[in-house]
């Protein structure tokens, strides 16, 4: 039986303290894993105080990403209506009936178990496992454990660690008061806390000419695993077809870094922050937000990472649908992004290795070969075509008619 621990929570924000109890669970109880379970509407906390779903969505997975035994999940910000823990551990044993739970919480939070709601049914479906936190000693820990399962029928043990004094209250408030909360959240979760001005930071602001450390992080703290090492495959291979091609790699592995630094968005936050910016959208732009990114992660990479400079900005913004007499710039990243070396996926009518060596042979054919396998694929989908790809694919098969005249699917 798979054993499974729970450590469910505001996370506002997730701090180090989540972490280490998280961690002695696994290690002490032998979990096999830990999944992080944000509330999204908890009975007992000041709603006003709370950042949205998606801020502490992603500083959570920004927090846990890379240890092993630790998952994200967000059954309970799924659930409508007001999240209690019961109904939780319920749904879990329901869904996973091969699986024995672990709910993690703190010692301070076990003392007012007695208010929760239903925890007869809590420890109907699941093991508490409780953290020394606030003035409760070992060995008063202990005794509440064994006093609160005997009183809900069930079983409570403790965790062996250090008493913690981290509270997401109290970093709030040192982030508000300009203090740093480098000593109490993951570098990932302050960097996305700075970048987003979340509990009345200042918001971070770069100035980039290229790359540098602060870029990375940031967008390590942003991107989902996958996603970032798709952006560093695509700022690689800009600045390998701007050495073939004479433009600036610098310029080009910059618009490669950036061009997807709106995509950590939901779709209902880039409808949002494209009103807010005064972002216009066509027809198809509104029924398929997968094209929105690219207009506001122009915006976000002129007012949030410093970018001046009008060509990257320009090759960001079209870099989803491209246009009618593109630069140089915008050339290439529209073919970065498809053609980066992590990309591994069945195309038509053009097979991806081939055009990747054509993109370095005459990147005017490649782009054509890319612009009519994105058409097909639209079309195979029955997803809206926006007009601008099409244009752009007119306009190009026009300049590089060897590209749709006899050469599909030649190895």
């Amino acid at each position: 039986m798979k054993k499974t621990g729970i450590l469910g929570g505001t996370f506002n924000p997730v701090h180090n303290a989540h972490i280490m109890m998280a961690r002695a669970a696994l290690e002490q109880y032998g979990l096999n894993e830990v999944w992080f379970m944000p509330s999204k509407n908890p009975p007992h906390k000041d709603k006003s105080a709370i950042v949205s779903d998606g801020h502490r969505k992603r500083m959570v997975q920004a927090a846990i990403d890379g240890i092993p035994g630790f998952r994200f999940s967000d059954m309970e910000l799924r659930r409508e209506g007001v999240t209690y823990t019961s109904d939780t551990m319920q749904q879990l044993r329901e869904e996973y009936p091969d699986n024995e739970f672990y709910f993690i919480l703190g010692g301070d939070s076990l003392r007012d178990l007695s208010q929760w709601h239903k925890p007869e049914k809590i420890l109907k479906n699941c093991r508490i496992l409780a953290a020394p936190r606030g003035d409760l000693s070992e060995g008063e820990l202990e005794k509440l454990c064994r006093k609160l399962g005997k009183k809900f029928h069930g079983e409570i043990w403790p965790l062996a660690m250090n008493h913690i004094q981290i509270s997401s209250e109290r970093i709030r408030e040192r982030i508000g008061a300009g203090e740093s909360a480098y000593a109490f959240c993951p570098p990932k979760v302050v960097t996305y806390i700075r970048l987003h001005g979340l509990y009345g930071a200042p918001v971070l602001k770069m100035k980039k000419t290229g790359a540098d450390r602060e870029l990375l992080d940031t967008l390590a703290a942003t991107l989902r695993p996958r996603r970032y090492i798709h952006t560093m495959g695509v700022a690689y291979t800009a600045a390998a077809l701007a050495f073939r091609y004479g433009a600036r790699p610098e310029q080009a592995e910059l618009a490669g870094l950036l061009h997807d630094c709106a995509k950590y968005f939901s779709d209902e936050e880039m409808f949002s922050l494209c009103g807010k910016y005064g972002v216009e959208l066509s027809p198809a732009e509104r029924a398929n937000a997968a094209l929105i990114h690219g207009k506001l992660g122009a915006v976000l990479a002129e007012l949030r990472y410093g970018v001046t400079d009008g060509e990257i900005l320009s090759a960001i913004r079209f870099h989803t649908t491209g246009r009618p007499g593109m630069s140089l710039l915008e050339k290439i990243l529209y073919v970065a992004d498809y053609i980066e070396p992590e990309r591994a996926m069945e195309t038509a009518p053009f097979p991806l290795d081939k055009i990747r060596r054509d993109c370095f042979e005459d990147l005017d054919r490649g782009l054509v070969e890319i612009l009519e396998n994105t058409l097909q694929h639209l079309r195979d989908t029955d997803r809206e075509i926006d007009g601008r790809t099409r244009e752009t694919y007119e306009y190009y098969k026009e300049q590089a008619p060897a590209a749709a005249d006899g050469e599909r699917g030649r190895q």
